[in-house]
């Protein structure tokens, strides 16, 4: 029944819920979604007819990364924001192909006009050259300005003639650099106030010739004017910044729920590939390379091919988990990729010199591979389009394009644009994708968490009304029961003690051989067994004093008229478990049986009835001892074994010895008949006989 209810309540819930791939984003892009998913031919529903690919989704997938590219490359082109009027910004100048440490005389060089940035053809870019721009000063400075170049390799700074600052040693500004370096760096130097009197002056660069050189920009002013405009370029590095550490993290959330479930190999993957991607961000972070060269450029270069078979792994986990001649193809480039790369750059091969054929397999293998996840992608968008297909599909193209974009304009076609190096943006969206997927796995979770434990908590419930409905029915049998018993005892006890007597009383009534004084005292009879029995029945808290008292007060008149002397040897005794109920009007019925042997068959003129506890504790030992002729032979008798045959028991192994073996049998205890010595004794006063019940103290 709790399966059917748990089943019900999830089929409830589900009518409620949105779609959980669409649970995380707002209304307004899902219903363009489905607006634009709509519009296109889709698959039929008809059972009889297969469904067709949804390709015109999958090209207008296309479309958006080639329309976030062109977006992307004109906001990294646009000019920069007006500086303060107290910032100089050097734009235009001269270039001049000419080597030497000394800058050159420009009426005597071969010079033409340049405008920056400025970015060298290959056809010039491995020859020594200078750049001077000019500029004008009104007024002499009163405080300290700074000089910031942004420029891609070595550079030397001069200032009318004199050698202002330098990004190498000047015999080693041709030299090609063994640092690793990426993308474009920032020369910050302080200018002497006594450099910038009023009037003209010219700034000279010497750009290195042994990579491909450019100068995007060059500014001078008071130092807290820069810093300014400083901040207003800082977004792509805090976007890079931002996006580090966003890999890092989760990545290692996605590497630690890969542990947690070792069947979701996706997360692995992606977790993987964000941590490459981190540190693949690094060398835009770090002020100086942890490793020295050619050891860090060759972990970079791995980790770049590691990061691209990873993103092509993970596509065919998210998309197409049956493909795997996809994830070799993968594994294979990864190993292959790894040993070329890993010994291209222990070699310290240049990434844009392509007279090796190093580049032309660098970039041709990580297009094939990014082309390849872009396919598998949209493939799996095209056969089962869903959000987050869209959302592979279009992040893994953003990558490819951005990849293509940045690698065509700054290693193979330098000088054509002036790229900045965007692949960050593509890194961050897919971080952002990640964990979004994480964000909705723990979502899920949770919400299969609380459906389990609803299930649960109304399975629990459903159990426990069943259980109380089971309780209640077997309570009210055993109450049945314990009715019924309580009513056979009874009627047992009314018809062994009071009916027998009544019965005895009323057929030495008809024969007439009573008189009134004996037939008065067999009333009296029965009125004292009833009594007793009622006093029985009014002691139910297991008190043994006050059951042995109830003994002494209905017996020892009748005792005495027979001549017997009852003696009293009662110890103080706790109130004991197994007298509690019925269990006391056991052990007088006992008693009485007892009673009435001695007085039938002992021919004893003493009895005492006597209780002690034994040595170790645990049991209450209730004793009936007589001075009569004892029994035949030395023997015990135990309440699980037959009685033993001889005087001092009515009726030798009769109904009255089995009633109190029965009766003690139920009591949980242990009787016992004991006589002194063997032999039949003549008389009073012989060896008698001992009845012993042992009660335990606790419960049986």
């Amino acid at each position: 029944m709790h399966n059917s209810v748990g089943r019900g309540r999830r089929m409830a819930a589900a009518g409620r819920r949105k779609p959980c791939c669409l649970c995380i984003l707002p209304q307004v892009p899902r219903r363009i979604l489905r607006a634009a998913v709509n519009t296109l031919p889709r698959a039929s529903l008809s059972p009889d007819m297969p469904a067709q690919p949804a390709w015109g989704l999958a090209a207008l997938v296309c479309l958006v990364p080639l329309l976030l590219t062109l977006v992307l490359h004109f906001i990294s082109q646009r000019p920069e924001p007006p500086p303060d009027p107290g910032v100089i910004n050097l734009r235009q100048g001269l270039m001049a192909l000419q080597g030497g440490m000394q800058p050159p005389n420009l009426a005597q060089a071969p010079v033409q006009a340049v405008t920056l940035p400025l970015s060298m053809p290959r056809s010039v870019a491995r020859q020594p050259l200078w750049l001077v721009l000019p500029f004008d000063i009104a007024s002499q400075p009163q405080g300290a300005w700074t000089l910031q170049v942004l420029h891609r390799r070595q550079l030397l700074v001069y200032l009318d003639g004199q050698l202002l600052a330098q990004s190498v040693a000047p015999e080693q500004v041709d030299q090609r650099s063994t640092q690793l370096k990426l993308g474009s760096q920032m020369l910050h130097v302080n200018v002497p106030p006594a450099w910038l009197g009023p009037g003209r002056h010219e700034l000279q660069l010497r750009l290195g010739a042994a990579e491909s050189p450019s100068v995007s920009s060059v500014h001078l002013g008071p130092e807290t004017a820069l810093e300014a405009l400083g901040r207003s370029r800082g977004w792509l590095h805090g976007l890079r910044t931002a996006t580090a550490v966003g890999a890092l993290v989760v990545g290692l959330f996605l590497v630690g729920v890969w542990l947690a479930h070792r069947d979701a190999l996706a997360y692995a993957l992606a977790g993987a590939h964000l941590l490459l991607l981190a540190l693949l961000l690094s060398p835009y972070l770090l002020q100086q390379q942890p490793l020295p060269s050619p050891w860090w450029r060759m972990l970079l270069d791995v980790s770049d091919v590691g990061a691209k078979a990873l993103l092509l792994a993970t596509v065919v986990r998210l998309a197409r988990p049956d493909d795997g001649w996809a994830m070799h193809w993968a594994l294979g480039y990864a190993a292959l990729g790894a040993v070329v790369d890993g010994a291209a750059a222990a070699l310290d091969l240049p990434w844009n010199d392509f007279s090796h054929a190093w580049p032309w397999w660098a970039l041709g293998s990580r297009l094939a591979v990014l082309g390849l996840a872009t396919a598998l992608a949209l493939r799996a968008l095209a056969r089962q389009p869903r959000f987050d297909r869209v959302a592979t599909a279009a992040l893994v193209g953003l990558s490819l394009c951005l990849w293509a974009y940045v690698s065509l304009f700054a290693l193979v076609l330098p000088g054509w644009l002036s790229v900045v190096d965007l692949n960050v943006v593509a890194h961050a969206a897919w971080v952002l994708w990640m964990g979004s997927l994480l964000y909705r796995h723990f979502v899920r979770s949770a919400q299969r968490q609380r459906e389990l434990r609803l299930d649960a908590d109304a399975a629990l419930a459903q159990r426990t009304r069943e259980l109380q409905a089971s309780f209640a029915a077997l309570q009210a049998s055993e109450h049945q029961r314990m009715a019924a018993a309580e009513r056979e005892r009874l009627l047992q006890e009314m018809h062994d003690g009071l009916g027998s007597q009544l019965m005895t009383a009323k057929m030495n009534a008809q024969t007439g051989l009573l008189s009134s004084s004996e037939m008065a005292s067999a009333l009296d009879g029965c009125i004292q067994e009833m009594r007793l029995t009622v006093d029985t029945l009014s002691v139910a808290d297991g008190d043994l004093g006050l059951l042995l008292a109830s003994v002494r007060h209905r017996a020892e008149p009748g005792l005495r008229a027979a001549g017997l002397t009852l003696a009293w040897q009662v110890a103080e005794a706790p109130c004991l478990p197994v007298l509690e109920g019925s269990g006391g009007r056991e052990l007088v019925r006992i008693l009485q049986e007892g009673l009435n042997n001695v007085l039938h068959h002992a021919q004893a003129t003493r009895v005492t009835l006597r209780s002690e506890a034994t040595a170790d504790g645990r049991h209450i030992v209730v004793s009936l001892l007589d001075n009569g002729q004892g029994l035949p032979c030395r023997a015990d008798s135990v309440a699980a074994a037959g009685p033993p045959q001889g005087a001092g028991m009515p009726d030798s192994g009769g109904r009255g010895t089995r009633n109190m073996l029965q009766r003690a049998q139920r009591l949980g205890a242990r009787l016992s008949w004991h006589s002194p010595a063997g032999g039949r004794a003549p008389g009073p006063g012989g060896p008698g006989t001992e009845v012993r019940i042992e009660l335990p103290v606790g419960r049986p």
